[in-house]
Protein backbone atom coordinates (compact mmCIF):
# COMPACT_ATOMS: atom_id res chain seq x y z
CA UNK A 1 0.00 0.00 0.00
CA UNK A 2 1.30 3.45 -0.94
CA UNK A 3 1.36 5.91 1.93
CA UNK A 4 -1.14 8.68 1.08
CA UNK A 5 0.83 11.56 2.60
CA UNK A 6 3.99 12.79 4.28
CA UNK A 7 3.72 14.99 7.37
CA UNK A 8 6.88 16.93 8.23
CA UNK A 9 6.86 18.38 11.74
CA UNK A 10 8.99 21.06 13.40
CA UNK A 11 10.61 20.71 16.81
CA UNK A 12 7.78 20.15 19.31
CA UNK A 13 9.00 22.81 21.74
CA UNK A 14 8.86 25.53 19.09
CA UNK A 15 5.99 24.33 16.89
CA UNK A 16 3.46 26.98 15.95
CA UNK A 17 -0.27 26.47 15.25
CA UNK A 18 0.56 26.88 11.57
CA UNK A 19 -0.02 24.15 8.99
CA UNK A 20 0.88 24.26 5.30
CA UNK A 21 -0.54 21.54 3.08
CA UNK A 22 -0.06 20.64 -0.57
CA UNK A 23 -2.83 18.34 -1.83
CA UNK A 24 -1.65 18.28 -5.45
CA UNK A 25 2.09 17.74 -4.95
CA UNK A 26 1.78 13.98 -5.40
CA UNK A 27 2.75 12.28 -8.65
CA UNK A 28 2.22 8.61 -7.79
CA UNK A 29 -0.42 6.46 -9.51
CA UNK A 30 -1.54 3.25 -7.76
CA UNK A 31 -1.43 0.02 -9.76
CA UNK A 32 -5.18 0.03 -10.44
CA UNK A 33 -5.00 3.26 -12.47
CA UNK A 34 -5.57 2.49 -16.15
CA UNK A 35 -5.54 5.25 -18.77
CA UNK A 36 -4.33 5.81 -22.31
CA UNK A 37 -3.48 9.44 -21.51
CA UNK A 38 0.24 10.15 -21.81
CA UNK A 39 2.42 10.74 -18.77
CA UNK A 40 3.16 14.25 -20.06
CA UNK A 41 -0.55 15.08 -20.19
CA UNK A 42 -1.16 13.64 -16.74
CA UNK A 43 1.66 15.78 -15.35
CA UNK A 44 -0.28 18.96 -16.16
CA UNK A 45 -2.35 18.42 -13.01
CA UNK A 46 0.74 18.01 -10.85
CA UNK A 47 1.81 20.87 -8.58
CA UNK A 48 5.41 20.16 -9.47
CA UNK A 49 8.00 21.07 -6.83
CA UNK A 50 5.47 22.76 -4.55
CA UNK A 51 6.42 20.58 -1.61
CA UNK A 52 10.11 21.30 -2.10
CA UNK A 53 9.53 25.02 -2.62
CA UNK A 54 7.70 25.34 0.70
CA UNK A 55 10.01 22.97 2.60
CA UNK A 56 11.47 25.89 4.54
CA UNK A 57 8.22 26.38 6.48
CA UNK A 58 9.34 23.59 8.82
CA UNK A 59 12.43 25.60 9.72
CA UNK A 60 10.03 28.40 10.59
CA UNK A 61 8.26 26.11 13.07
CA UNK A 62 5.28 25.21 10.90
CA UNK A 63 3.95 21.80 9.83
CA UNK A 64 4.02 20.69 6.20
CA UNK A 65 1.60 18.05 4.88
CA UNK A 66 2.28 16.68 1.39
CA UNK A 67 0.11 14.42 -0.74
CA UNK A 68 1.68 11.38 -2.35
CA UNK A 69 -1.01 10.40 -4.86
CA UNK A 70 -1.61 12.30 -8.09
CA UNK A 71 -4.70 14.50 -8.22
CA UNK A 72 -5.43 12.78 -11.56
CA UNK A 73 -6.19 9.67 -9.49
CA UNK A 74 -8.17 11.39 -6.73
CA UNK A 75 -8.35 15.11 -5.97
CA UNK A 76 -7.89 15.84 -2.27
CA UNK A 77 -9.09 19.42 -2.79
CA UNK A 78 -12.62 18.33 -3.65
CA UNK A 79 -15.56 17.29 -1.51
CA UNK A 80 -15.74 13.50 -1.11
CA UNK A 81 -19.14 13.46 -2.79
CA UNK A 82 -18.16 15.67 -5.77
CA UNK A 83 -18.36 12.74 -8.15
CA UNK A 84 -19.20 13.09 -11.83
CA UNK A 85 -22.09 10.72 -12.71
CA UNK A 86 -20.69 10.41 -16.22
CA UNK A 87 -17.81 8.37 -14.79
CA UNK A 88 -20.00 5.77 -13.07
CA UNK A 89 -21.18 2.41 -14.29
CA UNK A 90 -24.41 2.84 -12.34
CA UNK A 91 -26.29 5.45 -10.30
CA UNK A 92 -24.88 6.26 -6.85
CA UNK A 93 -27.01 8.33 -4.48
CA UNK A 94 -23.88 9.50 -2.64
CA UNK A 95 -22.87 11.67 -5.61
CA UNK A 96 -23.42 15.42 -5.36
CA UNK A 97 -21.50 16.84 -8.32
CA UNK A 98 -20.46 20.49 -8.19
CA UNK A 99 -19.19 23.03 -10.72
CA UNK A 100 -15.85 21.21 -10.66
CA UNK A 101 -17.38 17.96 -11.92
CA UNK A 102 -19.22 19.96 -14.57
CA UNK A 103 -15.81 20.98 -15.95
CA UNK A 104 -14.41 17.44 -15.69
CA UNK A 105 -12.39 18.31 -12.58
CA UNK A 106 -14.28 16.70 -9.71
CA UNK A 107 -13.09 14.28 -7.04
CA UNK A 108 -12.22 11.81 -9.80
CA UNK A 109 -11.16 13.79 -12.82
CA UNK A 110 -12.92 13.02 -16.08
CA UNK A 111 -10.62 15.17 -18.22
CA UNK A 112 -6.84 15.54 -18.10
CA UNK A 113 -6.89 18.50 -20.48
CA UNK A 114 -9.55 20.04 -22.73
CA UNK A 115 -10.63 17.30 -25.12
CA UNK A 116 -8.49 14.66 -23.38
CA UNK A 117 -10.62 12.22 -21.33
CA UNK A 118 -8.73 10.18 -18.77
CA UNK A 119 -10.85 7.02 -18.93
CA UNK A 120 -12.27 5.05 -21.84
CA UNK A 121 -14.51 3.03 -19.54
CA UNK A 122 -16.69 3.72 -16.50
CA UNK A 123 -15.68 3.21 -12.87
CA UNK A 124 -17.56 1.33 -10.18
CA UNK A 125 -18.68 2.56 -6.77
CA UNK A 126 -16.29 0.02 -5.24
CA UNK A 127 -13.33 1.48 -7.15
CA UNK A 128 -14.09 5.05 -6.11
CA UNK A 129 -14.80 4.07 -2.50
CA UNK A 130 -11.42 2.34 -2.36
CA UNK A 131 -9.72 5.56 -3.47
CA UNK A 132 -11.58 7.46 -0.78
CA UNK A 133 -10.73 4.93 1.93
CA UNK A 134 -7.07 4.41 1.06
CA UNK A 135 -5.97 7.91 0.06
CA UNK A 136 -8.56 10.68 0.51
CA UNK A 137 -9.76 10.07 4.06
CA UNK A 138 -6.30 9.41 5.56
CA UNK A 139 -5.05 12.75 4.21
CA UNK A 140 -8.05 14.68 5.50
CA UNK A 141 -8.03 12.83 8.81
CA UNK A 142 -4.42 13.75 9.59
CA UNK A 143 -5.02 17.37 8.57
CA UNK A 144 -8.17 17.60 10.68
CA UNK A 145 -6.46 16.02 13.69
CA UNK A 146 -3.46 18.34 13.46
CA UNK A 147 -5.60 21.47 13.09
CA UNK A 148 -7.86 20.41 15.98
CA UNK A 149 -4.93 19.58 18.27
CA UNK A 150 -3.17 22.88 17.59
CA UNK A 151 -6.39 24.84 18.04
CA UNK A 152 -7.06 23.14 21.36
CA UNK A 153 -3.53 23.92 22.58
CA UNK A 154 -3.22 27.50 21.34
CA UNK A 155 -6.79 28.76 20.97
CA UNK A 156 -6.27 29.41 17.27
CA UNK A 157 -4.86 27.78 14.16
CA UNK A 158 -3.69 29.05 10.76
CA UNK A 159 -3.79 26.84 7.67
CA UNK A 160 -2.27 27.59 4.26
CA UNK A 161 -3.23 25.43 1.28
CA UNK A 162 -0.38 25.51 -1.27
CA UNK A 163 -0.88 25.20 -5.03
CA UNK A 164 0.70 26.03 -8.37
CA UNK A 165 -1.07 27.25 -11.47
CA UNK A 166 -0.35 27.28 -15.18
CA UNK A 167 0.82 30.69 -16.37
CA UNK A 168 -2.20 30.85 -18.69
CA UNK A 169 -5.66 29.36 -18.14
CA UNK A 170 -6.80 26.58 -20.47
CA UNK A 171 -10.22 25.60 -21.77
CA UNK A 172 -11.19 23.83 -18.54
CA UNK A 173 -10.46 26.91 -16.43
CA UNK A 174 -12.79 29.83 -15.78
CA UNK A 175 -10.04 32.21 -16.97
CA UNK A 176 -9.42 30.31 -20.20
CA UNK A 177 -6.76 31.95 -22.36
CA UNK A 178 -5.80 34.65 -19.86
CA UNK A 179 -2.35 35.24 -18.45
CA UNK A 180 -2.21 34.87 -14.69
CA UNK A 181 -0.56 36.99 -12.00
CA UNK A 182 2.43 35.84 -9.95
CA UNK A 183 0.41 34.99 -6.85
CA UNK A 184 -3.29 34.48 -6.16
CA UNK A 185 -4.53 34.46 -2.57
CA UNK A 186 -7.86 32.73 -2.07
CA UNK A 187 -9.80 33.49 1.12
CA UNK A 188 -13.28 32.71 -0.21
CA UNK A 189 -13.96 36.43 -0.66
CA UNK A 190 -12.94 37.22 2.91
CA UNK A 191 -14.83 34.35 4.56
CA UNK A 192 -12.07 31.82 5.29
CA UNK A 193 -9.38 33.94 7.00
CA UNK A 194 -9.12 37.20 8.90
CA UNK A 195 -8.41 40.31 6.86
CA UNK A 196 -5.34 40.96 8.99
CA UNK A 197 -3.85 37.54 8.27
CA UNK A 198 -4.47 37.79 4.53
CA UNK A 199 -2.85 41.23 4.43
CA UNK A 200 0.24 39.91 6.22
CA UNK A 201 0.63 37.24 3.52
CA UNK A 202 -0.14 39.67 0.71
CA UNK A 203 2.35 42.25 1.99
CA UNK A 204 5.05 39.60 2.39
CA UNK A 205 4.80 38.71 -1.31
CA UNK A 206 4.58 42.33 -2.44
CA UNK A 207 7.73 43.14 -0.45
CA UNK A 208 9.52 40.48 -2.51
CA UNK A 209 8.35 42.16 -5.74
CA UNK A 210 5.47 39.88 -6.72
CA UNK A 211 2.19 40.87 -8.32
CA UNK A 212 -0.56 39.60 -6.02
CA UNK A 213 -4.29 39.23 -6.72
CA UNK A 214 -7.03 38.06 -4.35
CA UNK A 215 -9.72 35.53 -5.28
CA UNK A 216 -9.54 35.95 -9.08
CA UNK A 217 -10.00 33.39 -10.42
CA UNK A 218 -9.20 31.18 -7.41
CA UNK A 219 -11.19 31.84 -4.24
CA UNK A 220 -10.03 28.67 -2.49
CA UNK A 221 -11.20 25.11 -3.00
CA UNK A 222 -12.72 22.54 -0.69
CA UNK A 223 -9.81 22.44 1.76
CA UNK A 224 -10.00 26.16 2.50
CA UNK A 225 -13.77 26.36 2.77
CA UNK A 226 -14.05 23.12 4.75
CA UNK A 227 -11.44 23.82 7.44
CA UNK A 228 -12.03 27.54 7.96
CA UNK A 229 -14.02 28.88 10.90
CA UNK A 230 -12.91 32.46 11.42
CA UNK A 231 -15.37 33.08 14.25
CA UNK A 232 -13.57 30.35 16.20
CA UNK A 233 -10.09 31.58 15.24
CA UNK A 234 -9.53 28.97 12.54
CA UNK A 235 -8.08 30.59 9.42
CA UNK A 236 -7.51 28.98 6.02
CA UNK A 237 -5.92 30.63 3.00
CA UNK A 238 -5.10 29.23 -0.43
CA UNK A 239 -1.90 30.35 -2.15
CA UNK A 240 -1.49 29.78 -5.90
CA UNK A 241 1.96 30.44 -7.36
CA UNK A 242 2.56 30.91 -11.07
CA UNK A 243 4.58 27.99 -12.43
CA UNK A 244 6.53 30.19 -14.82
CA UNK A 245 8.23 31.77 -11.79
CA UNK A 246 10.24 28.62 -11.08
CA UNK A 247 9.83 25.96 -13.77
CA UNK A 248 9.67 25.22 -17.46
CA UNK A 249 6.02 24.33 -17.99
CA UNK A 250 6.75 22.12 -21.00
CA UNK A 251 9.60 20.03 -19.62
CA UNK A 252 8.53 20.12 -15.94
CA UNK A 253 12.06 21.05 -14.92
CA UNK A 254 13.18 23.85 -12.61
CA UNK A 255 14.13 27.05 -14.44
CA UNK A 256 17.06 29.36 -13.53
CA UNK A 257 14.85 31.32 -11.11
CA UNK A 258 13.99 28.27 -8.99
CA UNK A 259 16.40 28.86 -6.12
CA UNK A 260 15.57 32.58 -5.86
CA UNK A 261 11.86 31.83 -5.76
CA UNK A 262 12.39 29.18 -3.08
CA UNK A 263 14.36 31.71 -1.02
CA UNK A 264 11.55 34.22 -1.43
CA UNK A 265 8.99 31.67 -0.23
CA UNK A 266 11.16 30.98 2.80
CA UNK A 267 11.10 34.68 3.64
CA UNK A 268 7.34 34.86 3.08
CA UNK A 269 6.81 31.88 5.39
CA UNK A 270 9.03 33.51 8.01
CA UNK A 271 6.77 36.59 7.95
CA UNK A 272 3.72 34.36 8.29
CA UNK A 273 5.29 32.48 11.19
CA UNK A 274 6.16 35.75 12.95
CA UNK A 275 2.55 36.84 12.66
CA UNK A 276 1.17 33.56 14.01
CA UNK A 277 3.66 33.65 16.90
CA UNK A 278 2.36 37.12 17.78
CA UNK A 279 -1.20 35.81 18.00
CA UNK A 280 -0.67 33.11 20.64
Amino acid sequence: MILPYTLISPCDEQALPLVFDSPHSGDVFPADFVSKVSKQQLKTGWDAFVGELWRGVVDNNAYLLLATISRMYIDLNRAPYDIDPALLDQTWDFCQPTKYSDRGMGLIRRMALPGVPIYDQTLSQVQIQARLDHYYHPYHNVLQQKLDSLHQTHGGVWHIDCHSMKSRGNGMNIDSGLLRPDIILGDNDGCSASAEFVKVVEDAFIERGYYVVRNKPYKGGYLVTHYADVANNRHSLQIEVNRSLYMNEESFRPNPNYEKFQTDLNRVSAKIADYVASQI
